[in-house]
């Protein structure tokens, strides 16, 4: 369940912060925030129920909830960019060009954190990782 749940949240994460970037790269004077996108940044919430399925099944598989691992550390720096974002988008002083360039942010850190760490192959979620061979 956590790990069908974290791919799904990544994945919406990801559509919606590619929305972002598109419009910051089109418009860059008369900003129109797409309600897409922010539908699809705003499954931040399903995001959070993936991190909390996954420190309960952490508890069970390794004996406690948090281990700073470095998966567990970006994912946590995401959820607060996604946090942020969506404070900038209920505040009306900063909708707009604000938490456009808040979810291109949160772009960047979602490659960081699903594709980078998983490539590293340190701690606990070093599973995804793969070993260079030199002949």
């Amino acid at each position: 369940m956590h790990v069908s749940m974290m791919i799904l949240s990544y994945a919406a994460l990801l559509c919606g912060s590619l929305l972002s970037v598109a419009l910051l790269v089109i418009t860059f004077r008369n900003i129109f925030y797409s309600s897409k996108s922010n539908n699809l940044l705003k499954l931040n919430e399903s995001f959070s129920f993936g991190i909390l399925s996954g420190a309960v099944w952490a508890n069970e598989a390794w004996g406690s909830y948090w281990s700073w691992d470095p998966k567990e550390t970006w994912a946590f720096i995401t959820w607060i960019v996604f946090a942020i974002y969506l404070h900038t988008r209920t505040n009306k002083n900063l909708q707009g060009a604000n938490s456009a360039i808040v979810a291109t942010l949160g772009f960047l850190i979602i490659w960081i954190c699903y594709f980078g760490v998983n490539l590293l192959g340190i701690g606990l979620h070093s599973y995804g990782s793969f070993t260079l061979t030199y002949s």
